[in-house]
């Protein structure tokens, strides 16, 4: 049967990073507590869980109000914890099959989830269209995307989780001149592999790293997956993914490398990016490690 409904996709970000500060034990126990109140807080709103992904979950609720209610409600006291939340939310058509839901908007939300930063609440126009007066003077356009599978951009809108006064969120205009300011700037990344340059940017938006020779950059290294991961320029900003065995490493500076396992980052200044394990060399000559570096033309 195909019904309207609210839906929510939460995540617990960087829990990868959690689990190696605080170790297995005490990570476990933290997140899956976070989880056990994060359902709580769908039922006192009047949503179900309809299932758990990982170290989130995917919620459905009745009206936009709901959804957004209790989206905020999750955020509340995270500035002071160790746990931190990406939420996305949508209202669209789905199906439902027993416990499960199914469709076109469940994809939306997913996408629309893992835009959002850490301790953010992002929502689509179709979700922000449905809000009543008082919750929709909480939010604020910051731009269009493309979601997979539409031909038609859609307007992303962050959520405010207080009614409280939010500076960075007084000024729509402030923030699409900012916008506007970066996409004429020319944003780029650059990277360099085994004497080859690739970039990244509004115009590319989308390069796959991997073993497989099909891969935009084709990793020689066998410690490398066929399709090992993909860098995005999403939000004025370039996402690095990986969809790996043996992970992604991220070092700049001379900090330790960063792993990054089935989980995103974002790519920030310049340094080295370890496809399968953490580069050994400062000057990335390895077959396995691609040099990166951001760029304002």
């Amino acid at each position: 049967m195909e019904v309207e409904l609210a839906i929510i996709f939460v995540d617990i970000c960087d829990s990868t990073r959690l689990y190696e500060r605080l170790g297995n034990v005490e990570a476990t126990a933290l997140t899956q507590g976070k989880l056990q109140e994060l359902r709580a807080i769908v039922g006192c709103h009047a949503g179900r869980v309809v299932k758990s992904l990982g170290d989130g979950l995917m919620c459905v609720f009745p009206t936009a109000d709901d959804c957004c209610n209790a989206a905020a409600a999750m955020l509340e006291g995270e500035a002071s914890s160790p746990v931190r939340l990406r939420i996305g939310c949508h209202f669209g058509c789905v199906v439902e099959k027993g416990n499960d839901v199914f469709g076109d908007a469940i994809n939306v939300t997913a996408r629309v989830e893992s835009l959002a930063r850490p301790n953010e609440i992002l929502a689509t126009e179709d979700a922000v269209n449905r809000l009543s007066p008082g919750l929709k003077g909480r939010t604020k356009l910051l731009d269009t995307t493309v979601v997979k599978g539409k031909t038609v951009p859609i307007g992303i809108y962050r959520f405010r989780a207080r009614e409280t006064v939010d500076d960075s969120m007084e000024s729509t205009v402030v923030g699409l001149n900012i916008l506007d300011k970066i996409r004429e700037s020319g944003l780029v990344l650059h990277l360099h592999y085994l004497g080859r340059e690739f970039t990244v940017s509004r115009t590319q938006a989308k390069l796959t790293i991997g073993r497989d020779s099909g891969c935009d950059i084709h990793i020689l290294s066998k410690r490398a997956s066929r399709n090992h991961g993909a860098i995005e320029f999403e939000r004025e900003s370039f996402i690095l993914r990986d969809h790996s065995s043996n992970g992604t490493f991220i070092a700049t500076g001379e900090s330790p490398a960063i792993p990054l396992i089935r989980d995103a980052t974002k790519l920030v200044g310049k340094g080295l990016i370890g496809v399968g394990a953490a580069p050994a060399e400062a000057d990335g000559t390895e077959d396995y490690v691609i040099r990166f570096w951001c760029d304002v033309g």
